[in-house]
Parts: C-alpha cells; sequence; structure tokens
C-alpha cells in the first residue's frame, strides 16, 4: 500500500478542501481557513527531499525513465481505513466509503515531486455559464448538449506539463551562424487531447506557487507518465528543424532539407515540472466525446465543432424545396406569357427545373442556409487554431 494523505482541519479535525475563492483551505465543517503557508509548514509536507541543487536536465543522464505504463493500483484512506482502487498515476482520489478527498502523496515522492503549482482561480460555475452560453447560441445542437445535467459533469484537473528553457544555434556553413532562445515551451506530460489543451494555454507560470499537495483536494490529478528525457527528445527534433529554416531565411536562402548545408545543436536546458489547471467537459454524441475546457486560471475557454442534429438538415432541405418550387412556378408562369399551351408549359419547365436549374438552387440553398445558421452554430465552433500549437512561436533570435 502506498502512503495517502488528507487534510484535516486543526481545529476540528474534519476534511478541507481548496477554495478557490479565498485562495486557501476551508474546513467544510466549522468554515476555518488556512493559507498554503501555514498548511506547509504545519502538515509535514516533505519540501526538502530534491536537493538545492537538483536538475531535471542532469537527472535524464544518469535515470532512465521510461513512459509510465497505466496499473491499477490500491491505497488506503487514512479516515477509515477503506481501500481505494485507481490508476497508479492518478495522485488524487475520492475514497468511495467516506467521501473524504484524499492526495496519493507516493506519487509525490522525492524526485517526482513537481517543483510548482498553478492553483485554480476560475470556478466550474464559471465554466458552466460559458458553456451554457455557447449552446444557447447554437439552436441546432443536439439535445445532449443542451440537458440541463450535463454541466454536471464538469472536472477540474491538474494536468501535469514541462516547462522547457533551451538555446539553439543553427551553423549555416560560409554564410554565419544564428543563435536562438526558445523560452518556456509548455510540453504536456500526460496522454491528454492536445489540440484541446494547447487551446486554452498559455498560463501565466510568475504567478505560479511552491508546489503543495493541498491544493489538490477535491480536484483530479495525476502525475507526468511522459518523462523528461522523451519529453525534452521530441521539443528538441522539432526546434532544430524550425530553426535551420529560420537561420536560412535570416543569413539569406531557402532551407531546403538535404540540400543546404546546416548544423543545429541545443544547450543551456531548463527544465521545470509544473501542474497547471484545467476544467473539461465530455459530452457524448453517437459514440464520440467532445471534449470542452477551460483555463483554470486565465478563463480561456475552447470549444469543438459539434455535429448538427436533424433539425438543421430538415432546414436545408426545406429550403431546398421551397426554392425548386419557387423556380418551377416562376419559370412556367413566363412560358405562359409567350401563349404557350399548359401542357407545353408544364414540360419545358418540368425539363428545364429537372435538369438545368436544379444544381444552382442547391448550391444557392447551401449558400443561405449557412449564412441563415451561422449565427446559430457558429458558437460551437472553435474560435481560432490552438494558442500554443507549435514551439515556432516560442522561438527568439539571440544573435
Amino acid at each position: 500500500m502506498s502512503d495517502v494523505r488528507e487534510y484535516k482541519c486543526p481545529s476540528c479535525g474534519a476534511p478541507m478542501q481548496f477554495d478557490i475563492e479565498a485562495q486557501c483551505m476551508v474546513c467544510s465543517f466549522c468554515a476555518g481557513r488556512y493559507d498554503l503557508d501555514y498548511i506547509r509548514s504545519h502538515f509535514n509536507e516533505v519540501t526538502d527531499e530534491k536537493l538545492s541543487d537538483f536538475d531535471w536536465v542532469e537527472r535524464t543522464k544518469y535515470v532512465w525513465e521510461p513512459d509510465v505504463l497505466e496499473q491499477l493500483a490500491e491505497y488506503t484512506c487514512s479516515s477509515c481505513g477503506g481501500n481505494i482502487i485507481t490508476k497508479n498515476i492518478i495522485s488524487s482520489a475520492r475514497c468511495p466509503f467516506c467521501g473524504h478527498d484524499v492526495v496519493i502523496s507516493s506519487n509525490f515522492d522525492g524526485d517526482l515531486r513537481p517543483d510548482r503549482v498553478i492553483p485554480f482561480s476560475r470556478s466550474a460555475e464559471e465554466f458552466a455559464e460559458k458553456y451554457k452560453e455557447k449552446i444557447a447560441s447554437a439552436e441546432y445542437a443536439p439535445k445532449e448538449f443542451s440537458d440541463p445535467s450535463v454541466t454536471d459533469r464538469i472536472v477540474g484537473c491538474y494536468v501535469p506539463i514541462w516547462l522547457y528553457s533551451f538555446n539553439c544555434g543553427t551553423d549555416v556553413g560560409t554564410r554565419g551562424k544564428v543563435d536562438f532562445r526558445i523560452k518556456d515551451y509548455p510540453i504536456l506530460g500526460t496522454d491528454i487531447k492536445r489540440d484541446i489543451f494547447y487551446s486554452v494555454a498559455p498560463f501565466m507560470y510568475d504567478d505560479s506557487e511552491p508546489f503543495t499537495e493541498s491544493c489538490l483536494t477535491g480536484y483530479f490529478a495525476s502525475r507526468y507518465s511522459i518523462g523528461a528525457e522523451h519529453a525534452m527528445e521530441k521539443a528538441d527534433e522539432e526546434a532544430l528543424g524550425v530553426c535551420s529554416a529560420r537561420a536560412a531565411a535570416i543569413v539569406g536562402g531557402d532551407y531546403i532539407p538535404g540540400q543546404m548545408k546546416t548544423k543545429s545543436s541545443v544547450s543551456h536546458k531548463e527544465l521545470t515540472y509544473f501542474l497547471v489547471p484545467v476544467w473539461f467537459l465530455n459530452v457524448a454524441y453517437k459514440g464520440v466525446d467532445y471534449t470542452f475546457a477551460m483555463n483554470g486560471q486565465t478563463g480561456e475557454f475552447a470549444s469543438p465543432k459539434v455535429p448538427l442534429n436533424y433539425k438543421s438538415k430538415l432546414h436545408f432541405f426545406m429550403l431546398f424545396a421551397f426554392l425548386e418550387v419557387l423556380t418551377l412556378i416562376l419559370s412556367f408562369m413566363w412560358l405562359k406569357m409567350d401563349s404557350i399551351s399548359v401542357l407545353g408549359a408544364i414540360g419545358i419547365t418540368l425539363f428545364f427545373v429537372l435538369f438545368f436549374a436544379t444544381t444552382p438552387v442547391f448550391i444557392v440553398s447551401m449558400i443561405l442556409h449557412h449564412f441563415l445558421s451561422k449565427k446559430k452554430v457558429g458558437g460551437l465552433k472553435q474560435g481560432s487554431e490552438p494558442n500554443v500549437a507549435s514551439i515556432a512561436g516560442f522561438i527568439t533570435q539571440v544573435r
């Protein structure tokens, strides 16, 4: 069994949780409040197991750490002694017997302890309001998204990331050398949806706190499953390609892999292990999960492109049928003006509409449907490309 920690009120012994509005631990019974500094000093949180000169980059040179495989693990609740079964990378849980929130401190022992944490400062209620505003602007969204109970499934998560900074020098043969600096590039330390996470980034890392387990109570949290070595390896590979292309453009010329000789190297690496707050909401529709998210610090909201329900399709076909019938009537009236017999006018009209007018009418119907329903469905589409999708946005030229 691994160690499990529970934060109980020093005054009455009831469980405490991190309160977003107060930004401190609050007792669920006597409403006693204790700031994070008090928690660190009075709850024997082990903060000095890392040496003062501990360095994640240096650690990768003598500690080989493969990506962690998810397995079930069993823990003992410190309040009631009940068994808590969860994944081995999960760092916070709720006892199924007494309902108390606990932190699985063994996932933060020694070198595994995060350096910094950004506590939640935006609430689940704010996320729910933003979600409802999006759905309210989308009349044609399936009912699974507008169900009033859907916001009950909102989950607050602390996501493990690596904050990576380093230099990249590129030698472009006789044309010279260009040095770049990549600063505070966030690399996911777990296998969650990359596009969703980067859509709510960046975070304000300067407002982070020295890590304390207490602010995890009441929220979902996990340790990293993608180790530092693997994270840096992927970032280095991406940076070398981007920096080579930029260096070639700066000194003059186009970078063509295999043709222009460039030599790039990475140095002055700095790596920090963070836990950052994100609110998530998954809505299942026809076997597909649609994930909405909000930055728990800045309030940045991201939503996927949600499918339209049958009402939207019916709206389009009704519009198409209306325009088709209108074309039929106008064509018939125009032919009757030329004193053509009724049967002749009907025959010519049907031939014209079926073989010449249907395709243009279909295209016009699609355009009109798009503009008429744009306001109603547009609110559910991704507003922009992910804010932090590529390392290219973090590169600055040094010289």
